[in-house]
């Protein structure tokens, strides 16, 4: 069932009824009504004509352009990037409901106590580190922002930057006279113990000073580059019950609403590459911490934007990062566009020089990172030779394997195979894969015709075509659970969402599509039923439809269990098992005696 964080289901009911799906969409993006339901522009992607259509008397939302959709706690969730617990508190005190305060543990509360103290504590080094920022000490870090890194006044403002004074214990100091322990002073990263002797010093001095934010905007971190020489060039904050560097991205709390609105995210390596790009126009810009990307870092880009950017520099470096990402993109689904900057030039050099106008431009021709790094190796290899074209092959090939949809992979493998004046069949036997084939998918979400947002007509699939009838109709949606046409779906997805259905009709629930979402175990797949039930069959009976289809599925299976058993009396017979054939022959002649049952029938909707 649902991932309610606690939160009991009557409560979570409540806050549904109260949360009027048009108002909460409404308050995002602009809603006209279009017969009886609302449309507007989709705010998930670069959408030019109302794609997104609220239907109010469902309680859902869908969108025919990018696929999104839900009920009004998966909006929400999608919006501000929230968990489904965080959503429906986050409505729940926009509606005016009272939740009950979840239940915590000793151990919870105080976990929960000492997060709010370490933000707290956070917050005041922020304010140390700007007031600092304007004494006369820090002519040198003002000198360097405002003159090398040509920073405004606004931009350094904007930012947070700081400066943190070359003192052992400027920043102690202040904490101790703000009455903060030493010992969370120490837990929040801010100052270090002593090895020898007692006290503590601070951690960060002489530098220019950037607050890290999570995405709800609260500084849980800092980074600092020092001025002049001196290693570390740049330092940020140790881990921390508020911090985990593999799951923060500089400057998400301010890009979120850009990717949103522009559909697009530009990943960069560092603190002045974001600060110069988004003040240059380009704010859907964000950084890992002084490290590679991580899953959960591409996880958070993935649920921001759907083409992704990576900027990195020209050199032998940059070309290692963007091998490095690669396979956490592909392990995600995601295939995200790359950007090697000329030899020499940086994010923020290359913006300086060339403009905004220059880097547009740039940008227009960032390639695939696979096709990148696809090339990147057929270069480094040895073409000249058997031995060295089978060596690119396989390094090529893992990269190739990793490529979820086949469609795309047998794209990469033919233009290998033709770089390498190979026959693209000798490249998959090599590889171990097929050229084309595989097992059907999900039909694709109907794209959105231009200007009306209408749903083009889509492949037909039997499993699909099941449960948008039953979620059309709880009548329905009965007959097929009795039949057993719920259950045993070959695709994961409606397979899931299958024995949602079935938990709401087993709890003598109706199963409309907002009961399933809310059943879902995992509220990913809210936009599947979304997407199912704008397709749902208009049909003047039910009923009728679903024991047609619960036939047609029966036929089906009783013709694939008859296939299995002549394919198994086959292979007894090659083997001379005159016992396994006979036993065989036997449950064959009985099973085609057998009859499909009746049709079950429900009563009228």
């Amino acid at each position: 069932m649902s991932q309610t964080g606690h939160i009991p289901t009557e409560a979570i009911d409540r806050v549904r009824l109260a949360a009027d799906i048009a108002d909460v969409v409404g308050r995002r993006i602009r809603l006209g009504k279009k017969g009886k339901d609302l449309w507007g522009l989709c705010p998930f992607h670069g959408d030019s004509a109302p794609s997104l259509k609220v239907d109010a008397g469902r309680g859902t939302w869908h969108c025919f352009g990018c696929g999104e959709g839900g009920n009004v706690f998966n909006f929400v969730m999608r919006d501000q990037n929230l968990s489904f617990p965080e959503a429906v508190r986050e409505l729940a005190a926009l509606y005016g409901v009272d939740l009950p305060r979840p239940e915590q543990s000793p151990e919870e509360r105080r976990r929960q106590e000492e997060k709010d103290r370490l933000l707290r504590v956070l917050d005041l080094a922020g304010t140390f580190f700007r007031r600092e920022l304007g004494s006369s000490a820090a002519a040198a870090a003002k000198e360097y922002l405002l003159t090398t890194r040509a920073l405004d006044a606004k931009t350094v403002e904007a930012f947070g930057l700081g400066f943190a004074p070359e003192q052992w214990e400027g920043l102690r100091r202040y904490l101790a006279a703000q009455k903060v322990p030493e010992d969370l002073a120490v837990s929040a990263g801010l100052i270090v113990r002593r090895e020898q002797g007692p006290g503590a010093y601070d951690r960060f001095r002489g530098r220019v000073m950037f607050p890290i934010q999570d995405a709800a905007g609260r500084v849980v971190s800092f980074g600092g580059r020092i001025l002049g020489q001196g290693e570390p060039k740049y330092l940020n904050g140790p881990e921390s019950p508020v911090f985990s560097k593999s799951r923060t991205l500089y400057n998400l709390h301010n890009a979120r609403p850009a990717m949103r609105r522009g559909g697009r995210a530009l990943v960069v390596e560092g603190y002045f590459d974001v600060i110069t790009l988004a003040a240059q126009g380009f704010m859907e810009t964000v950084a890992p911490l002084g490290t590679a990307l991580t899953a959960e870092q591409v996880r958070i880009l993935k649920s921001q934007a759907q083409d992704i950017v990576l900027i990195f520099d020209g050199d032998a470096a940059g070309q290692r990062a963007a091998l490095r990402a690669l396979p956490i993109f592909l392990a995600e689904g995601l295939t995200p566009r790359v950007l090697l900057l000329p030899q020499g030039e940086d994010p923020d050099s290359f913006v300086r020089s060339q403009g905004a106008a220059g880097l547009n431009k740039a940008l227009k021709q960032a390639r695939p990172l696979i096709e990148a790094v696809l090339d990147q190796t057929v270069r480094d290899g040895d073409r000249t030779s058997p031995e060295g074209k089978s060596a690119i092959v396989a390094a090529a090939g893992e990269v190739i394997k990793a490529i979820a949809d086949p469609v795309t992979r047998t794209g990469y493998l033919e233009r290998l195979a033709g770089q390498l004046a190979l026959p693209p069949a000798a490249l998959a036997a090599r590889l171990g894969l097929p050229l084309y084939g595989g097992q059907r998918a999900i039909p694709p979400t109907p794209a959105a015709s231009r200007g009306q947002g209408r749903p083009k007509a889509r492949v037909h699939d039997p499993e699909a075509a099941r449960l948008e009838l039953a979620l059309s109709s709880p009548a329905a949606a009965r007959v097929l659970a009795q039949g057993e046409a719920l259950g045993d779906l070959a695709n994961p997805d409606l397979a899931a969402v299958a024995q949602a259905i079935l938990a709401v009709l087993a709890a003598g629930q109706e199963p409309t599509p907002e009961a399933v979402m809310l059943a879902l175990s995992d509220q990913d797949l809210a936009k599947v039923v979304s997407r199912l039930a704008q397709c749902g069959l208009a049909c003047a009976d039910p009923v009728r439809e679903a024991n047609l289809h619960l036939g047609r599925w029966q036929r089906t299976r009783h013709e694939q269990v008859l296939a299995e058993l002549t394919r198994e009396l086959a292979t007894a017979q090659a083997s001379g098992d005159m016992q396994r054939v006979m036993e065989l022959q036997n449950r064959r002649k009985l099973y085609r005696r057998s009859t499909s049952p009746s049709p079950i029938s429900t009563g009228k909707d």
